[in-house]
């Protein structure tokens, strides 16, 4: 019975900038990508982590597992549960690798609410107004009591996890949630923090950079 961290980093992160993806370059003294792996490395109820790599791609880690990525976010996740099979895991969590700033308390709430039928996943209410919009036209306004800002890690009773991916594997899905729900899977909602931002654009590495630096300085 364990817990296995999927870290998905195959992507381009091409909306980011730079000559390298945003997963290899180095921020607050490190590289994202080793931001994200150590906040699981660390969780004291993370058994196993996987990164998810391009093919082309070699980790300079011998702390964790890796495997080759597909053409989609769905597919990489999908080979990733592949790889934790022989690990004989009764959670998986799956997290972005842009996302180096996750708390250990986020990553223990979503492990804790997890269960043999549950998945939990991680978000953020919207303070902003909400729109509709179709042909550059409002329609109308959406009840954004309603509606929340995604994050991960996204946490789920593995053998599910992996059936939804197989049984809709000729799907996209935007996340592993949507997957999990065409499933039929419950899966619970929990507060996220507004540090555990994704870097998708060239300004917030300086977001990020900032939120970085000022966790080492508390510790």
């Amino acid at each position: 019975m364990s817990t296995v961290a999927i870290i998905v980093a195959a992507g381009k992160g091409n909306r980011a900038g730079g000559k390298v993806p945003k997963q290899w370059r180095t921020i607050a003294g490190k590289l994202v990508a080793d931001w994200s792996i150590d906040a699981f490395k660390n969780h004291d109820l993370v058994d196993f982590v996987i990164v998810v790599l391009a093919p082309n791609k070699t980790l300079h880690r011998n702390d964790v597992l890796t495997c080759a990525g597909g053409n989609s976010r769905s597919l990489s996740v999908y080979n990733g549960l592949i790889a934790a099979k022989d690990l004989s895991p009764e959670k998986v969590l799956i997290h972005d690798v842009a996302r180096p700033a996750v708390s250990d308390e986020i990553i223990t709430d979503i492990i804790l609410t997890t269960s043999d039928e549950t998945g939990a996943a991680p978000g953020l209410p919207i303070s902003d107004a909400i729109w509709k919009v179709s042909d550059g036209e409002i329609e109308k306004a959406l009840d954004r009591n309603f509606i929340f800002r995604a994050q991960t890690p996204q946490g789920f009773p593995y053998s599910k996890i992996l059936k939804a991916h197989e049984d809709q594997s000729d799907e996209q899905a935007f996340d592993d949630v949507e997957l999990a729900k065409k499933s039929g899977m419950k899966v619970m909602f929990k507060i996220g923090h507004k540090d555990n931002m994704k870097i998708t654009t060239p300004e917030d590495f300086s977001k990020m950079s900032k939120i970085l630096v000022k966790r080492l300085d508390i510790k």
